[in-house]
């Protein structure tokens, strides 16, 4: 259940594991995808977080399983892996539409963890909690 939340961030591009707890609350077929009834409490965001940092640490395995469940989605179709979109703000470009470049741009599920933490760590910071001392094994 909890590989199929951290699944629907990285997807939807939730940042945020309280933002992420909600939206699954909140959404049926998110509530659907990870096995609960529409009466079935959702995990509580430190119960979710404290898993992800206690369970696989000294390991690799989570980052493995997570890294093998977005490579089969992309290999069943259900995402491309070429594209993630963060925001739909319109913004008027000051540029050339007749000269641009197209470049591939790869970002790792390890770069959403690295976000992902240091979005806890300022959610702490900002509650006057100090930040997480260990940290699974993700590229800096």
């Amino acid at each position: 259940m909890l590989f199929k939340m951290l699944f629907i961030g990285y997807l939807f591009g939730i940042r945020s594991k309280r933002r992420l707890i909600e939206e699954i609350r909140v959404n049926v077929a998110y509530r659907w995808f990870v096995g609960l009834s529409l009466t079935d409490p959702v995990p509580h965001s430190t119960t979710f977080s404290q898993n992800r940092r206690r369970s696989f640490n000294g390991t690799t395995i989570f980052q493995e399983v997570f890294d093998e469940i977005v490579l089969q989605a992309i290999r069943h179709g259900l995402i491309d892996g070429k594209e993630l979109f963060t925001d739909s703000t319109f913004l008027k470009a000051n540029g050339n539409k007749g000269k641009f470049v197209h470049k591939k741009v790869t970002s790792s599920t390890q770069a959403y963890l690295k976000e992902l933490y240091e979005a806890i760590d300022q959610d702490r910071e900002a509650h006057g909690k100090k930040p997480f001392k260990k940290r699974p094994n993700i590229s800096k």
